[in-house]
């Protein structure tokens, strides 16, 4: 099972690197857009576009910087090996059908046609299955569910 944890790891990696490609992309079609933007005889148009421009590569640059801060703490979190059988950040859960690894907050991944959701361990159900181990129970979109695998 340890190879499906790192398939997991290596899908949630190429995600965030896609975006990483995305954003700048984006941020470069942004500056571009800044550096050819002329000076019109209307200029608070002209000032008012540019201000637009330059909030859109803050957010942009804002986004980068939040993704590479994601990532880098995936790269340290697949590091771990050491296994505990108590849930840490790091582990990867099995709690009813679903998977659930316990890292980043980007959302729900599919490997190996298997659900797989990245939680933070600050996140309600983070929080709830930090210390627990297999067989302990979890409250889960409003049912009691078993912990089913730990890796």
């Amino acid at each position: 099972m340890s190879e499906f944890k790192e398939r997991v790891y290596q899908s949630a990696i190429a995600l965030l690197k896609d975006k990483i490609r995305l954003l700048q992309e984006e941020r470069k079609a942004i500056s571009e857009g800044i550096l050819e933007d002329s000076k019109s005889s209307a200029g608070d148009k002209y000032e008012t576009g540019r201000e637009m421009m330059t909030q859109d590569l803050n957010h942009v640059e804002s986004q980068l910087k939040q993704i590479n801060l994601d990532l880098e703490e995936l790269y340290r979190l697949q590091s771990i090996k050491d296994s505990t059988g108590a849930i840490r950040e790091g582990c990867l859960v099995k709690l009813g059908t679903d998977w659930f690894l316990i890292s980043v907050s980007i959302g729900q991944l599919e490997v190996d046609g298997e659900k797989v959701f990245l939680l933070s361990k600050s996140s309600p159900l983070g929080q709830s299955l930090l210390g627990k181990q297999e067989n302990d129970s979890v409250q889960l979109r409003g049912k009691i569910v078993s912990i089913g695998s730990v890796f």
